[in-house]
């Protein structure tokens, strides 16, 4: 038990850290580029952040671990807007811009359905994966095109390049490292006690991959950034119905339980309708409202 609990740790760690790196060079890539700001909250974070997800999913399905590769999508979709989301706003209530609403949030609902929609004959095809990420790759086109020109360069593309290279390939290797070991700890520690793989990925897979979700909403919150946790928490969603399970689809094709299909899936789609509403409310995410996601989403695992 020391052993898997040991592998699970070390392997959080590293998908925590590998996360923020991933985040903060690509951000120092795109200052470089002179990509316009708001792409690192709309795309890159969104991409950064679900790199953990991608690895650990793709890494599962070559065990292969169909129930770990679904169930992390599934609850991390799930954390990310009842969890993730709700801490952000406890800390700070988010100021919701109508435009990130409009086309990340109908985005965000239109990967979900998709996902469902893809899981109902209760497996993910390779063709089902391709058709994921062709979508995902229409989201890009979309969300480049609705960008903002940017008027003034960057503060950071006066800074070296060599950091954010550096800093991206140390994310790139503690990535899939520690997705490797995450897997073997959460399946471990999953045969040990008899709890099915479908419930370890739904609970702690899922929060483990959602950590750098949670650290880059938590240092926005405390700029009061709304914008950033909105893009990212959004973007980072699309990515993961599209993008993370696509890739492991591709990989091998993904057998979908019941218990995900009867009742994770509902709940996912049911936190994301959720979470539009309360967005759409007077465009402010309130720390009331953000307290029924948080109490929604403990009460999911109490039923």
């Amino acid at each position: 038990m020391l052993v898997e609990l040991t592998l699970l740790t070390l392997g959080c760690g590293l998908l925590y850290f590998g996360g923020d790196w991933l985040v903060d060079g690509v951000t120092g890539l795109a200052a470089h580029l002179r990509v316009p700001p708001v792409i690192v909250a709309f795309v890159v974070m969104g991409f950064g952040t679900s790199a953990p997800e991608l690895f650990v999913a793709v890494n599962a399905m070559l065990v292969p671990s169909p129930d770990i590769a679904m169930g992390n999508v599934v609850g991390s979709n799930i954390a990310n807007l009842l969890l993730v989301l709700a801490v952000a706003a406890l800390i700070t209530p988010l100021n919701v811009d109508r435009r990130v609403l409009h086309i990340d949030g109908a985005a965000m609902l239109a990967a979900a359905i998709a996902l469902c929609f893809v899981a109902l004959d209760g497996t993910v095809s390779r063709l089902d994966a391709i058709l994921l990420v062709v979508a995902m790759a229409a989201y890009l086109i979309l969300r480049w095109r609705t960008l903002p020109d940017q008027d003034e360069p960057d503060e950071l593309a006066t800074e070296s390049l060599r950091g954010p290279v550096i800093m991206s390939i140390c994310a790139l290797v503690a990535l899939p490292f520690g997705a490797h070991l995450f897997i073997d700890g959460a399946i471990g520690i999953a045969n040990r006690f008899g709890v099915s793989e479908a419930l370890i990925g739904l609970t702690v897979v899922a929060l483990g991959t959602s950590l750098p979700e949670l650290a880059s909403c938590i240092a926005a919150a405390l700029r009061r950034n709304a914008n950033i946790i909105l893009g990212g928490i959004l973007g980072s969603n699309v990515f993961n119905s599209t993008i993370v399970l696509g890739g492991a689809a591709i990989v091998a094709p993904i057998t979908v339980t019941e218990s995900i299909l009867g009742f994770w899936l509902p709940m996912m789609i049911a936190a994301s309708l959720s979470t539009i509403a309360f967005l759409r409310t007077d465009l402010l995410l309130s720390r009331k409202e953000a307290s029924v996601m948080l109490a929604s989403y403990l009460a999911i695992f109490i039923v």
